[in-house]
């Protein structure tokens, strides 16, 4: 996914019109890729990686089950998926306001 262009334009359009993102486990490659890391606090898989990509593109990158940076919700990998889903619920809740 991450060296999909369009998958890229999609990322960079949801950040400008502050729309929800939701990624776990590798999926912060792709935001690595479209340059929409620096400054932001996510977490990731902790293996193959990914966590020094993410610090090199600028983001602080956190061993937590579930990090929620603005309109960013990042978690590790699938056993975090209680944590990472009951956040995704809160920020949809907050934009159906």
């Amino acid at each position: 996914m991450r060296k999909i262009k369009k998958a890229q334009e999609i990322a960079r359009s949801f950040v400008a019109k502050n729309k929800p993102i939701a990624s776990i486990c590798h999926g912060p490659y792709t935001l690595v890729s479209a340059d929409l890391v620096k400054g932001r606090h996510l977490t990731s898989y902790w293996h193959d990686g990914v966590p020094e990509e993410i610090q090199e593109a600028g983001g602080i990158w956190e061993d937590k089950e579930v990090v929620v940076d603005g309109n960013l919700v990042t978690s590790r990998y699938p056993m975090d998926l209680p944590a990472f889903m009951r956040e995704v619920m809160k920020m949809v809740k907050e934009v159906e306001k």
